[in-house]
């Protein structure tokens, strides 16, 4: 006999990607119960496609960007476009706490499953809806993607050097781990008002909004100059030096910021530039800002023979901002992350042993676990439908047979 799962709350994972899953994923470090639903033909798009690999290799199981935000997750599979796959979701959404999509609004109602549908079978569901641009208004229509969702929030115009017309996208998609921390603190917070009222509440999360606050700081000085905030490249609006220098060695580069005129001092003092500190044109905060261009020159100088971990010791010593632009193995390598044990080791079949990152928040006498593997395709089926339907075998078996659940993705 199964034994049931031991968390206090049930979610349901409908959605695909990055957004949503984040969500569940981070409700998962928070010990609810969150099942995955995926269908073994149009399953998450995060596990990559079935030709990467010879089908021996289990290729949509190896995929390190869906192993990581659907990790803690229980994995069923059901066919939504036959009405029995729909309706076990409807009599799993009567066991659940929360329920996640992140489609195209219209989807969940053209399958049966709108918020309506969900609140008449259980209304203490919290249901989390994450389209790119919302549900009302002339884009709700629209299909949304990362860099769409940026573009569209203005983030893009400013993401581009103060000298050159081009903008550039972001190096991932911002909207969708944003959209996926906004989300689960609104859950919390509408379960919390279920407390309160006994009944649950559709939550939106337009994710394009979600990154509108990016913005936030260029949006109030138009509003009070009238002037468009032009692009600042690794820059500050007010003070200088501020960027990103290079130091001696192969792709050796040093982030660095002085805000104040004690860390200038500092700055000079640390990297021996007295001749700069007479000068009157770095004088003051609006003597260095305004010559920016020749006090970046004479970093980069200095900076171009010093070695990074050398330049970033002496900065920091003076009480500067400065630090290495660490690239991804010396972020895995960083001594003071593995101090704090940042990252986890996590063993699932196929895949094998990777470390991931752990629980960003640290809580003291409730610690958020996030060592649990992300599920196979369809691994839970038999598990969950036994323990939360009460499903006989000779059930399961006809769902297999019907094709209704499975573990083989179908071409």
């Amino acid at each position: 006999m199964t034994t049931p799962h031991p968390a206090r709350f049930r979610a349901l994972d409908l959605s695909m990607g990055w957004a949503g899953p984040l969500l569940g994923a981070m409700l998962a470090e928070m010990n609810f119960d969150v099942v995955k639903i995926e269908d073994t033909r149009n399953f998450d798009w995060w596990r990559g496609p079935l030709n990467i690999a010879a089908p021996e290799l289990r290729p949509i199981e190896r995929s390190p960007t869906f192993n990581t935000v659907n990790r803690g997750k229980r994995g069923i599979t059901l066919d939504l476009t036959d009405p029995r796959g729909v309706e076990i979701v409807k009599r799993l959404a009567a066991h659940a706490d929360v329920a996640i999509e992140n489609f195209v609004p219209g989807v969940m109602a053209r399958l049966g499953l709108s918020w309506e549908v969900l609140a008449a079978v259980n209304p203490r569901l919290v249901m989390v809806s994450m389209p790119s641009f919302g549900a009302g208004g002339p884009e709700s229509d629209a299909r949304g993607y990362g860099n769409t969702v940026e573009a569209m929030a203005g983030v893009t115009s400013l993401n581009r050097y103060y000298d050159d017309p081009q903008p550039y996208t972001m190096s991932n998609a911002l909207g969708d781990p944003v959209g996926g921390l906004s989300g689960t603190l609104a859950v919390l917070a509408a379960l919390h008002e279920r407390e309160r009222t006994g009944r649950g509440q559709l939550v939106e999360i337009a994710q394009v909004e979600a990154v509108v606050p990016f913005l936030a700081d260029r949006i109030i000085e138009y509003q009070f100059t009238g002037r468009v905030p032009a692009p600042l490249g690794n820059r500050h609006p007010d003070y200088a030096p501020h960027g990103i220098y290079r130091c001696a060695g192969d792709d050796a580069w040093l982030a660095l910021a002085a805000e104040t005129q004690e860390q200038w001092h500092g700055l000079v003092d640390a990297l021996a530039l007295g001749g700069l500190a007479g000068g009157a044109r770095f004088a003051d905060r609006a003597g260095r800002k305004a010559n920016e261009d020749a006090l970046d020159r004479e970093l980069s100088r200095v900076l171009a023979t010093l070695a990074v971990d050398d330049a970033a010791r002496r900065l920091n010593s003076a009480g500067v901002f400065a630090q290495p632009v660490s690239s991804a193995p010396e972020v895995l390598a960083d001594s003071h992350l593995q101090a704090r044990c940042c990252f986890v080791a996590v063993d699932r079949e196929v895949s094998g042993t990777h470390l991931y990152q752990g629980p960003v928040a640290r809580l003291s006498r409730t610690p958020l676990s996030a060592d649990r593997p992300a599920p196979l395709l369809g691994q839970h089926n038999a598990e969950v439908l036994r323990e939360l339907l009460g499903m006989t075998d000779d059930e399961i078996r006809a769902l297999e047979s019907g094709a209704i659940i499975g573990t083989t993705p179908r071409a």
